[in-house]
Order: C-alpha cells, then structure tokens, then sequence
C-alpha cells in the first residue's frame, strides 16, 4: 500500500488507553509539585518515594507528547476542511479558555480586589499580565511570576504551540511533516544545549518554548508516522516490543542523567530528549495496540483510575498549585513542612484526592458547559479528534 493512500480516521475515534496516559502524566505532576522532601536527605524505602516524587517533572513532557500527537493528528486529519482553522481554534478556545481565564478572574478582579487572595498572590501580582497573555513560561525565570501560578507556564508553552502549529501544518504532508520535526527535535536539543554551556539558569531551559519543542514534535512525528499506512503496518507488526523500546531508552537516560535530576545540565540537554523519545514509544504502543487484542500495556492503561483521572487532567492541573498552598499553609500548618516520608505521601495523597474531586465538579458544572459547543465547529470532513 502506498504511503500516500488515504490516512486512516484516528482522530475521529476515541482510544481509552490516550485517557489513561494523560492520567499518568497527571499523576506524576501532581506530587512532584507537592513534594515536601525536596532538600531532605532519606535512606531506604523513604529514598525511593523521594526519588519517584522527583522524577514526577515528567509527567509535563508526557503532557507535551500526547499534545503533539493528538493536535497533530487532527490537523491532518482535516487538511481539507474549509474550516479548518476555525473548527480548530474555535474548538481549542472552548476547552482551554473558560477554566484557565475563569481562574484568572476570581483570583485577580474577585478575590484580589477584597484582600481574599493569598498574601503571597497579593504581593505578586503585578506580574498577572503574563498569565493574561499566556507568556508566563519568559518571564517566570526571570523572578516575575505570581505566587500559586507557577505551574501556569507549560499552559503557555501549549498554548504558544496551539497558537502557531496549525499555520505550519496547514496542506503539509506527513512525509514532510516528519522531516519538519526530525529538524524542530534538533534545534531544541541545540537550543538547550547551547543556553547551558552559555551559563542560563536551569529554569530558563526548562521553561523556554523553544527548548521543550522536541516533545511536540515527536508527538507530532508519531501522529505523521500512523498516518503513513506502511510505517503504521510496520508499527503493528513491532507494537508488543515498544514497550519494552521505551523502557531501554528511559533506563538508558536515567542512567546517564543520574536519575533525571530536573536542573542537571545532563537531563536539560540529552536527558530531556531521552524522555520525550521513550514516552513516544510508549504512546505509539498504546495507538497501534487500539483495536487488536487487549496487550499488558493498554490494559493497564485503560485502568478505571488512570483513564479518570486523566478525563479530569486539565481541571486537577489548574488547580493542584493553589490546593497544594492552600493545604499546606492553612490546615496542615507545621506538619507540611516535617522532614517525614509519611507526611509527605499522605501530603500528596491528600492534595491529589481533593484536587481530583474539586477537577470532578469543575468539570460537570462549568467546564462541560462550554465543551458542549465544541459540536458546532465539527470540521466539515468530520473526523476531528474527539480527544481534543
């Protein structure tokens, strides 16, 4: 079959195993950035639950590989779709806008006009303008940022990247689609490389657009390659080793990193890189194991747990930042701060279930209000992503 033949509808279904890595991706954020052990030094079991709450940075790259894929995919997908930039816009505005502007305002023209808001919020916020216009992630390393919206800078590298990649992709071809990536996952590597060696502060690499475009664009690359009907029968035929691919190339990178310390040149450089590579086997596995007998992996992925969570994903990671705050400093009060592995698991257990509940409502009571209306801006060929 040749690699021009019409692309198979992906995007048109929903595969459940997609829910359940934006679960994991979620579930490993969330404690990372309630982790009370950053400077602690433990032995034992209690190393091991410090080390998994470190590594738990990657969740956000995991996010940036499914985003590529999915947004990707629906692009190509309706390349002949007279609305194409509208439907994806349009559609893009109704999932991403309501919950992250709704948090805005009753932070900042609510609860900041009545001294409602946290001090800490209070005596920041003339940096909101950033939040405003979704360029957090440039000044944030610089120091301006508000306090309880730290997290909000990947939002901004998605929405940079939402922003800019259907002009790109418009009429593009999945065979140059996959050249185009091959060179963003280069420049990204050279970018981060190049900040290091040139003595910019971690937070700057970690932040910057530009050096978190690899994850994207292999997302995107993956989204090209199963659109491609060889490389997607050659992905089929290999899919019960990709799992087994991902895990060599994390062992692999961990190993050279020294176990993905965030803000070691190692992982800012090839470790980064590293990850996005094996999250995107493992996201492949899950996309061409869609449809054909149930495999260890899509199993576990498609778990209750990991595909819940990973509906109400956008919603906990809004939240999870000022609960965290809110948790820490006002009800726990000095025990959040105790040099205790316990603490700090039931710490992040606690955060993770009321930030789940509190996603749960926003997601049936305002949220689906507006995703709703996402159905009047089905692209005319109909096979938009519902993932999306």
């Amino acid at each position: 079959m040749s690699d021009t033949a019409a692309a198979p509808p992906l995007s048109a279904a929903h595969i459940p195993a997609l829910d359940g890595i934006r679960g994991l991706a979620i579930l490993l954020v969330v404690p990372h950035n309630t982790n009370l052990l950053l400077e602690t030094a433990f032995h034992g079991p209690a190393y091991l639950v410090k080390e998994f709450l470190l590594f738990g940075w990657a969740g956000v790259q995991l996010f940036f590989v499914l985003s590529g894929f999915l947004i990707s995919g629906a692009l190509l997908d309706t390349q002949d779709s007279p609305s194409y930039y509208r439907s994806f816009y349009a559609r893009r505005v109704l999932r991403i806008l309501p919950l992250y502007y709704g948090v805005l305002v009753v932070t900042f023209l609510v609860l900041t006009p009545l001294q409602l808001a946290p001090p800490e919020t209070l005596h920041t916020q003339q940096h909101q303008i950033w939040l405003w216009t979704f360029l957090s992630n440039w000044t944030d390393p610089q120091g301006r940022v508000v306090a309880g919206f730290a997290h909000f800078w990947s939002l901004a590298v998605e929405e940079q990247f939402y922003l800019l990649w259907p002009l790109v992709l418009h009429r593009m071809r999945p065979q140059r689609v996959l050249r185009l990536c091959g060179g963003i996952c280069v420049a990204a590597l050279a970018s981060r490389t190049a900040m290091r060696v040139a003595g910019y502060p971690p937070e700057y690499v970690y932040e910057f657009t530009i050096c978190r475009m690899d994850a994207l664009a292999l997302g995107a690359a993956a989204a090209a390659l199963v659109r491609l009907p060889s490389w997607k029968a050659r992905l089929q035929r290999g899919s019960r080793y990709l799992p087994w691919a991902a895990l060599v190339v994390w062992a692999g990178g961990a190993l050279v990193t020294h176990d993905y310390q965030r803000s070691g040149w190692q992982t800012q450089t090839f470790g980064m890189s590293a990850l996005a590579v094996a999250f995107t086997l493992l996201l492949l596995a899950a996309v061409c194991a869609y449809g054909a007998r149930p495999t260890w992996l899509s199993r576990a992925l498609c778990m209750a747990p990991l595909r819940s969570a990973g509906k109400y994903s956008y919603a906990m990671y809004v939240f999870h930042f000022p609960i965290s705050k809110l948790l820490g400093t006002r009800l726990l009060g000095p025990a959040a701060s105790a040099h205790s592995a316990t603490i700090a698991v039931l710490y992040a257990a606690a955060v993770t279930v009321v930030t789940y509940l509190c996603a749960a409502l926003s997601y049936h009571l305002y949220e689906q209000r507006f995703l709703r209306l996402k159905r009047y801006f089905v692209p005319t060929s109909a096979r938009l992503a519902e993932a999306i």
